[in-house]
Parts: C-alpha cells; sequence; structure tokens
C-alpha cells in the first residue's frame, strides 16, 4: 500500500491496528501488544521514507493514543517500545528532511518524557532519552535547525527530570546525547543548537549538584562541556564556548577534583553508549 501510495488504505489498517493494541493492552498481553506495535512502526517508518508525511503523522498520533493507555494501566514495556518506536520513525522523517513529522515525534516524546499525564520509570525514562537523542542526531545531521532546537530542549528537560528522580543512568546517557549533538551543530555551525545543548547540561548539573548519589553524572556534565567547548573553539563559534566555560566555573566551588577522585579510577576511560540500562 505504502509503494502505491494508497493513503486510504493505509489509515484504515493503522487504526485496525490500533485498536488491536489497545484491545491488547486491557486484556495484559504484552507480547502481542508489543508485536502490533512493530507492525505500526514498520508502516510508519516505510511511510516516512515514501515521504506520505501524512500517514506518518496518523500513525504518531495513532502511538499517542495507545502510549496514554499503556500509561493508565502501568505497562511498563509497552511504553518502552512505544518511545522507541517514535524514535525510529522520527529518525527516518528527519532523514527524509521531513522537518514538521520530525518535530511531531519529538514532541510526542517530550509529552512522555515531561508531563504529569505520564508516570515514568527508570526504563521509560531511558528509552524516551534514547530516542529523542536518535531524532536529535539526525536533525542536526541535516542540519534542521528549528528542530534539532526543540528536540534538545526536549531532551535536556527530560534529563532533568531524571536528575530530579535520582535515574543517574537515565540522566547519564542524556549528558551524552547531549555532548554528542552539541558538537554536531558545532562542525554545522548551528549556533543556537550548539547553545541550546551547552544549556541543557548546564540545567542538567542545577538538578544533580544538591542531590546525593548522582556524582557521575555530574562529572560527565564537566566533561561533556569540556568537549563542546573543545570543539567550539576550533571551530570559533564563541557563544557556545563562553556559555560552556561560565557553565564550567561552577564546578570549582563543587570541587569536581575530588569528586573524580571518589569516582572508580575506571569510569573516566569507560565508554558508555547511550541507551545502556534499557
Amino acid at each position: 500500500m505504502v509503494s502505491e501510495k494508497n493513503e486510504a488504505e493505509i489509515k484504515e489498517v493503522l487504526n485496525y491496528l490500533s485498536e488491536l493494541v489497545i484491545k491488547y493492552e486491557n486484556e495484559e498481553q504484552e507480547s502481542d501488544t508489543k508485536r502490533i506495535i512493530e507492525y505500526m512502526t514498520e508502516i510508519g517508518k516505510a511511510a516516512a521514507m515514501a515521504k506520505l508525511e501524512l500517514v506518518v503523522v496518523i500513525t504518531l498520533q495513532l502511538f499517542s493514543l495507545v502510549a496514554r493507555e499503556a500509561c493508565r494501566l502501568q505497562m511498563e514495556n509497552v511504553l518502552v517500545s512505544i518511545a522507541l518506536a517514535f524514535g525510529e520513525i522520527g529518525k527516518v522523517a528527519a532523514g527524509q528532511k521531513m522537518e514538521a513529522t520530525a518535530k511531531i515525534a519529538a514532541s510526542c516524546l517530550g509529552e512522555m518524557g515531561n508531563t504529569p499525564a505520564f508516570t515514568r520509570t527508570k526504563k521509560e525514562t531511558i528509552a524516551i532519552i534514547f530516542a529523542l537523542g536518535e531524532i536529535g542526531k539526525s536533525v542536526t545531521l541535516q542540519s534542521l535547525g528549528n528542530v534539532a532546537n526543540s528536540t534538545v530542549a526536549l531532551l535536556g528537560g527530560t534529563g532533568q527530570i531524571a536528575a530530579i528522580q535520582n535515574f543517574e543512568d537515565a540522566a547519564l546517557n542524556a549528558e551524552l546525547l547531549l555532548q554528542e549533538i552539541g558538537t554536531g551543530a558545532i562542525e554545522r555551525d548551528l549556533k543556537e543548537t550548539a547553545d541550546t545543548s551547552v544549556g541543557s547540561l548546564q540545567d542538567i548539573v542545577g538538578k544533580t549538584t544538591d542531590r546525593q548519589g548522582l556524582e557521575r553524572a555530574l562529572l560527565q556534565a564537566a566533561y561533556s562541556l569540556e568537549t563542546i567547548i573543545f570543539n567550539a573553539d576550533d571551530r570559533c563559534l564563541m557563544s557556545a564556548s563562553i556559555v560552556a566555560e561560565v557553565a564550567l566555573l561552577n564546578f570549582d566551588r563543587l570541587e569536581v577534583k575530588e569528586l573524580e577522585e571518589k569516582l572508580n579510577k575506571n569510569f573516566r576511560g569507560k565508554k558508555r553508549s547511550p541507551g545502556a540500562g534499557l
């Protein structure tokens, strides 16, 4: 149907599948629910590749409805699957330079990660952060500055919530992704996106400084800011460099060097992959 660009029939199929998902959710048939979500994800990705924007938007809207029902039923693994589906579809849409559609996917994730309507577990939070990072990297790669800015802001907001809830792995993932997106933005001269990445890192720091058990997240933020300063200076992107340097000044009073000595010596050389802990 996608290859034939038969949007009306695809819409009917998607509506049927979403109804089936909600039915399985209410029957607590988790494996069947996740299987149908995978089908919907593949349709959404294929539609994005074919630039059938209306079909992609409908897929995202239906996933939002399904997510609310999964939240009501406290189906953690289903919510993780939906978050990853948003990320996959949004990433493909960004790759096709479908700016509005990628922004919708990121906004749906932002709703899952930043609103009281959704109660988040650590696993769900990590999935949301990973998915936002996938979209953020893709829109940055395509130099879609406006969507990159809003996606980074949503990623930073979810990272702050992770810090507040003492989800250190989630906060670390957010910091690593913000560093990667910020560095990519500098390479493409996306000044505002680079600035937003730095600001988001600084906001996460603000949520970690007064909390116990988040020492690694605090230290990772310092490393990420240093990385962005190095890249910004190399590209003469002074705004991001200055903001990052100001943020790093706050670490002087936090005695980061003493903090570093308290941590595992292997941490600094240990490479983490965003999405770890899923």
